[in-house]
């Protein structure tokens, strides 16, 4: 009979505070690896395994491509790459942004799930939007133990609420019990039964060898969107549950993450254009100058007429950029 010896964790805002809470309580001689994804920005270190570290008794670090999973240790994935699970490693790398982050959770939990089944617990933690919930699912349909930090005690409780609604988990408590918790299911034994579903890779980075992985094609169907960041088909992925979005080169999003990625892909199309515009406000400024200088006063006239024109289209452009109407529906504009 295997143990539950695989616990990922995925949090986002208010996750430090709950990570350094549960790593207090837990032995350092737990028998499981856990692996932890945050969203953190790409630029600069981070300094959560340093955090972890001071806060628990388990030895914690950021993740190495190829590292050998041990029991007994903690994995962080660092910043701007992927943390996938494999059978018996770690594989860490560039890989496509999930739900507009890289480290995502959804990519650590469902590379567990496939490989690790019933041994895995997966952990949702405070976070803003809804990144975990599809892999959460993912290690639910694969046997393995579900957990969310109560969304009434997290800093940010979008993640667990949303993670709480769709999977409806094995368990859900506050993050001080969260310890004792998890303590207890690594010491119990995990179902023996064949898996439920079997998990997919949805990617070629996820998988040991590219045929491993399915392509688009393969796990949805073709969508009416373009992926807000590069611009190619979408397909979308549906589970009974939940809807997903992917691309053929592998960004993903869910459903409220496309939502707010096409949103900043029209600020950015509408910043390209209010460029151009200045730019042509400039060109026929000067045009209608040059012409003035040389007595040509219809013509720099016409010049004159096309810029007033253009002049007013960047304001009337500037305002609506940066006067709040791209803000998603119920955001404060204050």
């Amino acid at each position: 009979m295997s143990q539950h010896d695989v616990v990922d964790i995925g949090a986002s805002s208010g996750g430090v505070e709950a990570l350094t809470t549960l790593m207090a309580g837990l032995p350092a001689n737990l028998a499981a690896a856990i692996f932890v994804v945050l969203h953190v920005p790409p630029e600069g270190p981070s300094m959560l395994p340093t955090l972890l570290n001071r806060a628990g008794r388990m030895p914690a670090a950021h993740a190495v491509d190829e590292e050998p999973i041990r029991r007994g240790r903690i994995y962080v994935a660092p910043p701007a790459h992927q943390m996938y699970v494999q059978a018996g490693r770690i594989a860490v790398r560039h890989g496509p942004r999930e739900n507009l982050h890289r480290p995502a959770v959804d990519p650590l939990f469902r590379t567990a799930a496939h490989h690790y089944g019933t041994r895995v617990i997966g952990v949702v933690l405070s976070g803003m939007m809804d990144d975990g919930t599809a892999g959460l699912l993912a290690v639910k349909d694969a046997g393995g133990l579900t957990v969310v930090q109560d969304p009434d005690d997290a800093v940010c409780p979008d993640m667990p609420a949303s993670a709480f609604e769709a999977v409806q988990p094995d368990y859900s408590v506050p993050v001080g019990d969260l310890a004792e918790l998890l303590v207890h299911l690594v010491g119990a034994d995990a179902a023996s039964e064949s898996l439920a579903r079997e998990v997919p890779l949805e990617t070629v980075e996820e998988a040991e060898l590219p045929s491993d992985a399915l392509t688009s094609a393969e796990q949805g169907e073709t969508s009416a969107f373009t992926c807000p960041e590069c611009h190619g088909t979408l397909w979308q992925i549906s589970d009974g549950r939940t809807l997903r979005y992917r691309c053929r080169v592998g960004h993903a999003f869910s459903e409220e993450t496309m939502v707010s990625a096409q949103g900043e892909s029209t600020e950015r199309a509408l910043w390209a254009a209010l460029r151009s515009l200045e730019e042509r406000y400039g060109m026929l400024t000067k045009l209608a100058d040059r012409a003035r200088a040389r007595g040509h006063d219809a013509i720099a006239e016409m010049f004159a007429g096309k810029s007033r024109q253009v002049e007013s289209d960047v304001c009337a452009l500037h305002e609506l950029i940066v006067g709040g109407i791209l803000q998603p529906a119920g955001e404060d504009k204050s």
